[in-house]
């Protein structure tokens, strides 16, 4: 049995099922203990386990070890479902199209693909889940990173759940008489507090931190900002995907569009928003830290015409460490495709690689590399139906500002190179 002290580190990362516990009496202090050598929550020293130390060579290529623990399967199970599910959703599509028997369900479906406007109209705030945004798959898939979120200031809650009366009786008259049974007190969520924006950066390759902190539960999005439901944006052509689209909405992520992102708020939910794009993502490098946003207002014009919204700026160290990147160069076949891509569909394709399922040197899932996303000090602003442009770079500036600030105040804690400067390259 591990004997248990009691210290006081700075910081107390969770003591995890494959981690090893050591004994605690032979360290008199967490400053003096080695890099792999950690403080739980209850005092117990444990080491760090890297399990491509324990993995098999096969050539020049890194094999997983048979005795990786199931937990980190499951982590592995749930990023790659995530990896795969667009081709896995539309093959069992087509395949519901080429056999009869499913027509009765297919045809149906078809009709509703090309008639239902819910991503682009604000009615995704109907088809938010809150059970399918807690599966166990996103906590898997927020723990293989692990993804987390560092929060430095409380954010008001836009909706608090009140206790409501009801003087009524369950039975109509004349037995309501008789049996004089009133209904019970419910619980009902109200409005009572703003709406916020989120603005992320950096967008890395596919913002894979976005989507496991915001567009999931899995980084328990709900504990530490109770009362604020949020919709992650993405590009409308996703929603084209037959399946998949109704799968991002129960999720709560909608169409980047503005009239949609209009709605969105004034339903009462919060959005996030990967401001530097698809442009973004041909940065996204290994600790890199530039970013686009100079030009970027559209989110603050949207905040300002809306009321009663908050901006608040999101910093996600790791991201751009999850994948190695190749870069073209600026006059090669490959970057003008790039470019092309991004201005014909909106969207554009890093080229890059990290590891597979079974090894760790090459594959397009991502590395298990630490992202934490901190979120600043929300920035309320006034409504006005219609901002002049010194009126949007006045709020522009106060966002660029904190974001800046929590970048320098917290890269030494997360960052890969806590040497870094945050880059505004556009």
């Amino acid at each position: 049995m591990p004997i248990r002290e009691k210290l006081k580190p700075v910081e107390q990362p969770q003591l995890s099922d494959e981690d090893e516990v050591i004994d605690s009496s032979k360290n008199g202090s967490s400053s003096s203990l080695p890099k792999n050598i950690q403080i739980s929550d209850d005092g117990r020293l444990f080491k760090k386990v890297d399990h491509r130390q324990r993995s098999m060579t096969i050539g020049n290529v890194r094999v997983a070890p048979l005795t990786t623990p199931l937990p980190r399967r499951l982590q592995t199970a749930a990023v790659l479902w995530h990896t795969v599910s667009i081709p896995v959703f539309i093959t069992i599509f087509f395949i519901a199209l080429a056999i009869p028997v499913f027509w009765i369900f297919a045809i149906p479906y078809l009709i509703y693909l090309f008639t239902d406007e819910t991503p682009s109209n604000g009615n995704a705030t109907k088809r938010y889940s809150e059970w399918f945004r807690k599966l166990s798959i996103w906590k898997n898939f927020a723990g293989y990173y692990p993804v987390k979120i560092f929060k430095t200031h409380n954010l008001e809650p836009t909706f608090t759940e009140v206790e409501i009366k009801d003087d009524h009786y369950w039975l109509p008259p004349p037995l309501s008489y008789l049996f004089q049974i009133k209904k019970k007190p419910y619980k009902k969520k109200e409005k009572t507090g703003p709406k916020y924006i989120f603005g992320l950066h950096p967008h890395g390759v596919v913002s894979l931190s976005g989507f496991g902190a915001i567009g999931t539960d899995g980084a328990n999005w709900s504990k530490l900002f109770p009362g604020v439901p949020v919709c992650l944006l993405t590009l409308l052509n996703q929603f084209y995907i037959p399946i998949y689209r109704d799968y991002l909405l129960a999720l709560g992520i909608t169409s980047a569009g503005r009239n949609n992102a209009l709605k969105v708020l004034k339903n009462g939910f919060s959005l996030a928003i990967v401001v530097g794009g698809a442009q973004e993502s041909l940065l996204a490098r290994p600790e890199s830290t530039e970013i686009v946003l100079q030009k970027r207002k559209g989110f603050i014009k949207l905040a300002l015409e809306t009321g009663n919204v908050s901006l608040v700026p999101c910093y996600a160290f790791g991201e751009n460490e999850l994948y190695n990147i190749l870069e073209p160069g600026q006059d090669s076949y490959w970057r003008k495709l790039q470019l092309w891509l991004k201005k014909n569909f909106g969207f554009t394709i890093p080229f890059f690689h990290a590891r597979g399922v079974f090894n760790y040197d090459f594959g397009l899932l991502p590395f298990r590399k630490e992202v934490t996303i901190v979120t600043g000090k929300p920035i309320e602003v006034p409504f006005l139906p219609s901002p002049n442009k010194k009126e949007v770079d006045h709020y522009h500036e106060l966002y660029v500002n904190e974001l800046k600030r929590i970048f320098e105040e917290y890269k030494s804690k997360f960052a890969e190179n806590p040497e870094a400067k945050l880059e505004i390259v556009e």
